[in-house]
């Protein structure tokens, strides 16, 4: 599966900087792009991002200094963190009615919610390819629709894309994902799809070896007296670098 460079640079472990206080901030394409995330949680999360202090190893802000930023409800702030906490972007600390404390989740390639969501751009972008051209954008939509289910069938037996989540574990493999998304289509619109998982893997794989992106070019030249992953989070990424097809 590709893995894009942004991605490989985070789950390197402690090099995500969010660069609050400098007029902009990061905001991963994996997070951006990211399915079962509002956009009112990924406005909360850049926020947070953007007030988040490297010397203390959180952000403070209020949730009425949010709502003003986000230009929504305390009560609508209240719900999001509360969301974002629940799917293991955020953790928060502080006693009821005090000033809160909330500390991003920089190990993204540990969240379920980002891995399936980059599988899924992925197995969609394959199956693309080999759709055919009179079915247009309808499969697509027909697949959004299987992620984007009704708030009262989240997580029910109704939600096939929301029990993939809820069944995730550092020992997960997306590999049922790719499978059922593939069946899916099949049935659906009676067709035969006949693609080599393992094999597309491995060529997005060659592509990337071959066109490495500017910006990881770069990360590889980076300053030699910036923290580097140690050995076990660098054994740790290549473990699930191999669960996702991408290395050997």
């Amino acid at each position: 599966m590709k893995l894009t460079d942004y991605l490989k640079e985070l789950n390197a472990g402690k090099k995500f900087k969010p660069t609050a206080n400098l007029g902009y901030v990061y905001a991963p394409n994996c997070i951006r792009r990211c399915l079962r995330i509002s956009q009112e949680e990924k406005l909360v999360l850049f926020e947070i991002y953007s007030l988040y202090n490297e010397e203390k190893g959180y952000a403070f802000p209020t949730q009425q200094t949010l709502a003003m930023y986000v230009g929504v409800s305390s009560s609508s702030i209240s719900k999001a963190l509360k969301r974002l906490e629940e799917k293991e972007f955020i953790t928060s600390y502080g006693a009821k009615g005090k000033k809160k404390r909330y500390i991003p989740n920089f190990a993204l390639h540990e969240n379920p919610y980002l891995v399936l969501s980059e599988t899924f751009h992925f197995v969609t972008k394959v199956i693309n390819k080999h759709i055919p051209e009179e079915l247009c954008g309808a499969w697509g939509n027909k697949l959004l629709a299987l992620v984007n289910v009704k708030k009262e069938y989240e997580f029910t037996e109704k939600d096939m894309y929301g029990n993939f989540i809820k069944s995730f574990d550092k020992n997960t493999t997306p590999s049922d994902l790719m499978v059922f998304i593939t069946q899916y289509i099949s049935n659906t619109y009676h067709i035969k799809l006949d693609i080599d998982w393992k094999n597309e893997t491995k060529k997005t794989k060659e592509e990337e070896t071959v066109t490495p992106h500017s910006h990881f070019r770069n990360y590889k030249k980076r300053k030699s007296n910036e923290l580097q992953p140690d050995e076990h989070e660098q054994e740790e990424l290549k473990i699930w670098m191999r669960e996702m097809g991408i290395e050997d």
